[in-house]
């Protein structure tokens, strides 16, 4: 499995122990076949239609191997992991995202005639309509996120691709789960599909919780939550505004968090989630939209500020922890009313369990109440008057995020 110059970039970078989705998928890819993949998040999907989609590639095919990613971080994350492989193997590759400069992408097709093409929808389809990118050059169609991708963007330019390309071309639709534009691939695509989905075999590491709160004590509870043993988080909101609005009230505390909003610019996106993995930050703020299929080193937190409205949200932003047989936790917020709506909306995928802050972890074991406190002796309150001493007021800069962070350059 693998050629030697792959084999030598896996030991590397300590990969060389095929996870099931890339052992299952392989042979099938180097013999041809288009393929709905389904792994969990996390197990190497990237590596898994990759590499033998990378041997396969002819040194001079332009735009042969083509891979689409929904959103701008994960096209340049997918870029990133293979970028040492493409090196290997003597490939030029490029990234194609709307938040990229179009003039210098459009160079770089020019003059790179790169084999392989990472891009998202509208950025690839704006280059192919412009006959920058043809039909008859592409042989490998990656879909990564199959079932958001098909589900919710450029379905149709996709179907209409897929359906033009030659018989002979591949397409590989890869995601963690399916819905119901993947199970109807062969219709969408016109063309037979087999289908590897190795879900049952793969063990979780991942433990899923609820912490009750008011949303009066969200924030405080959140505070506690960035100072729990080894945290290192994204704390996921249903919407932009929301996100935007708790970052204003979240900002005068003293906790320090980085944000992934949709508006900010590629280069602060970027930053952010650099911020995060190195460690200067410790907790990012991040809708569906802006994180979806990240992967972020050591993250071992993936809060839910509510509860998901559907099943795969609330797997997709799960599998951002616990990634590669690692422990993660998934902690969602919210009240008794709530618990039961999440059980019951994961009943049938993952046990969720009630827990409690005990110092610096969080436990399933009910904390006892506190006795209430003896009133101090008559000593000792004329004790704790005569030792008071007046305290200077000192301002708390806030080290967090500010409102004006908003109106700096984006």
């Amino acid at each position: 499995m693998y050629q030697e110059k792959i084999k030598a970039v896996l030991q590397k970078e300590h990969k060389d122990q095929p996870t099931i989705i890339q052992k299952e998928t392989y042979e099938a890819i180097r013999n041809g076949a288009s393929l709905v993949a389904l792994a969990k998040t996390g197990t190497g999907k990237t590596l898994a239609y990759a590499l033998p989609v990378l041997e396969k590639t002819k040194i001079g095919a332009a735009n042969s191997a083509i891979f689409i990613a929904p959103t701008t971080e994960l096209a340049v994350q997918i870029r990133h992991a293979i970028n040492p492989y493409l090196n290997a193997l003597g490939l030029h590759g490029v990234s194609l995202v709307g938040a990229g400069n179009r003039k210098r992408q459009e160079d770089n097709l020019k003059k790179k005639h790169p084999e392989v093409v990472v891009a998202t929808p509208g950025r690839f389809f704006d280059f192919f309509s412009s006959g920058r990118i043809k039909i008859n050059q592409i042989k490998t169609l990656v879909i990564d996120e199959a079932d958001d991708i098909l589900e919710f963007t450029k379905m149709e330019l996709l179907s209409s691709l897929g359906q033009n390309l030659a018989s002979s071309a591949l397409i590989l639709l890869f995601g963690a789960t399916d819905s119901e534009i993947t199970r109807e691939a062969e219709s969408v695509f016109n063309r037979t599909f087999l289908l590897i989905d190795v879900r049952p075999q793969q063990e979780s590491t991942t433990k899923h919780y609820f912490l009750q709160v008011d949303n009066a004590h969200k924030i405080e509870f959140l505070q506690r939550m960035t100072k729990l043993d080894k945290f290192k988080g994204i704390l996921f909101f249903d919407s932009n505004e929301t996100m935007m609005r708790f970052a204003g009230i979240f900002g005068h505390t003293k906790t320090k968090f980085e944000l992934l909003a949709n508006e900010f610019g590629k280069e602060r996106r970027e930053r952010a989630l650099r911020n995060l993995a190195q460690g200067k930050t410790n907790l990012l703020l991040a809708t569906d939209l802006a994180a979806r299929g990240l992967d972020i080193p050591g993250l071992t937190y993936v809060i839910n500020f509510e509860i998901p409205s559907e099943v795969n949200t609330y797997l997709h932003r799960a599998g951002r922890t616990g990634r590669m047989n690692k422990v993660g936790y998934v902690v969602t917020l919210g009240d008794d009313h709530d618990f039961r709506d999440l059980r019951k909306l994961l009943a049938d995928q993952v046990e969720v369990t009630r827990v409690y802050f005990a110092g610096f972890h969080l436990t399933d074991k009910k904390p006892k109440k506190k006795s209430q406190e003896q009133t101090p002796t008559v000593k000792q309150q004329v004790n704790t008057k005569g030792n008071k001493k007046k305290k200077k007021k000192r301002r708390n800069k806030n080290k967090g995020y500010h409102p004006h962070y908003l109106k700096v350059k984006k």
